[in-house]
């Protein structure tokens, strides 16, 4: 195993050179095409800084792994580590109000359920080395989709304000007019995971499966615990995804003014103006 992890990869000052070109070229590309939202080349400060972290962080990991995969006491802290950190990642993406706590809940809606079945079935034993690969990466998953969703959500029903207005014009409630209008949207959400999972073996080899072979498993076992590792993915995002749209719908999970539809209590007035008008007019109620 050590051999082979080597040959692929070796840890050596080549790859730090490598890697410094390559994080450069990425800065330098976004820099110059302006792929920022303003235009300009925020973004580009964004990548070098997710570059430099994704190290340090990795090098911390990487040195305290050991002691967290056999601790009794460092295996639940560093899940919960792992949780927090992707609910104030994935808060901070999709706003900047005091909402952004919520998004705990569809990662947790989707992760947790997904955790006890496999620990109940065996599938996965209760110890660190098992617990934190998988956990990580159904967390990451939900992270992810719990993003797209709620960005996307947030998006359209700004973008067609005037139809969630129509929708409660003509009776519906707060919740079905916004979940009519924002579904589609976040329905996109579940996109990636669905192309990862149709292209596997043909396009890439995921991560799940190249760690197996390294690690001396047969190509089977690998494949089935690569297969294992998408099916899950899909039940954690779908999850996700499902409970973002309800929270949105709900305005539990809201944008700073100007970036999504009005509060709650505002389209209700507007409805109920709507109906005065009506009435006034000699219309139907």
């Amino acid at each position: 195993m050590t051999t082979a992890s080597t040959t692929l990869l070796p840890v050596n000052a080549t790859l730090a050179w490598v890697l410094a070109v390559l994080l450069t070229a990425a800065v330098a590309v976004v820099a110059v095409a302006r792929l920022s939202p303003d235009q300009g080349i925020g973004r580009a400060g964004e990548v070098l800084t997710a570059g430099v972290r994704a190290a340090l962080q990795l090098a911390v990991v990487s040195a305290a792994i050991g002691w967290v995969a056999h601790s009794p006491t460092g295996l639940p802290v560093f899940l919960l580590l792992m949780y927090a950190v992707a609910v104030r990642t994935a808060g901070r993406r999709i706003t900047t109000d005091g909402t952004w706590w919520w998004t705990a809940l569809p990662i947790a809606a989707g992760v947790v359920p997904a955790v006890v079945v496999l620990l109940a079935t065996g599938l996965v034993p209760l110890q660190g080395i098992a617990m934190i690969p998988v956990t990580g990466i159904l967390i990451g998953g939900a992270m992810t989709a719990t993003v797209l969703a709620g960005r996307q959500s947030l998006a359209v029903l700004t973008l067609r304000r005037g139809e969630v207005e129509a929708a409660l014009a003509l009776g519906m409630t707060d919740r079905d007019a916004r979940t009519e209008i924002a579904r589609p949207a976040a329905s996109e959400a579940l996109v990636p995971g669905l192309d990862q999972t149709r292209t596997v073996g043909l396009v890439t080899l995921p991560g799940a499966f190249v760690g197996m072979l390294l690690g001396g498993a047969s190509p089977l076992t690998a494949g089935a615990v690569q297969l294992f590792v998408l099916v899950a993915l899909m039940a954690v995002q779908a999850a996700a995804v499902a409970t973002t749209l309800e929270l949105i719908a709900r305005a539990r999970l809201t944008a700073p003014p100007g970036r999504t539809t009005p509060p709650a209590p505002d389209r209700q007035r507007t409805r109920w103006l709507t109906t005065r008008r009506r009435h006034t007019a000699g219309g139907p109620a």
